[in-house]
């Protein structure tokens, strides 16, 4: 066999040698074991899809669902932080009322003349409603991924008191 032939034909036998083997991802479910929540509760069915270009996760409460549009690159943790933020959205269409929204505005200082919502499917960072979600999802997680721009990151001391708006009968105790 001639020189240059007998290099590919190595090359292609030793490949597969070179190549780590796979290791089985965790299945989606297991980040749902880091939420310190008792999210069944909420009566939301969380469902695990493919990554979605533009959305991390998505919450439709007319059908108490959560979709988590999970990326193969994102580790856990972020995951966990995604899947909290979006139960904070279930808690707040469960839970509260004009007025629990216009006491949230008033502890964290955002005008509360600014619509609750934003529009429907964009970023809700910039919300109110978005500002509860992410609050609840560092509340849950710690403040790595808090991602709210209506409002600055609640310190621990405002923390304390903004934790007094999520469901206890949801939390350990």
């Amino acid at each position: 066999m001639p020189g240059p032939m007998r290099r590919v034909l190595l090359i292609v036998v030793l490949l597969p040698l070179l190549v780590p083997p796979a290791f089985p991802a965790p299945r989606p479910e297991s980040v749902l074991e880091m939420l310190p929540i008792q999210w069944q509760k909420l009566g939301y069915e969380i469902v695990f899809m493919p990554p979605r270009i533009g959305f991390r996760a998505m919450t439709f409460p007319a059908q108490h669902r959560i979709e988590v549009y999970a990326r193969p690159q994102d580790n856990l943790d972020l995951q966990a932080y995604d899947i909290a933020h979006e139960l904070g959205h279930a808690i707040d269409v469960t839970y509260n009322t004009a007025e629990t929204r216009k006491q949230w505005m008033e502890s964290r200082r955002i005008d509360p003349s600014t619509p609750w919502f934003g529009c429907d499917r964009c970023t809700d960072y910039s919300t109110p409603a978005g500002d509860f979600a992410e609050t609840f999802a560092m509340f849950l997680c710690g403040p790595k991924y808090f991602r709210g721009r209506i409002a600055a990151r609640p310190t621990s001391e405002e923390m304390t008191i903004l934790s007094q708006f999520f469901p206890k009968d949801l939390l350990p105790s």
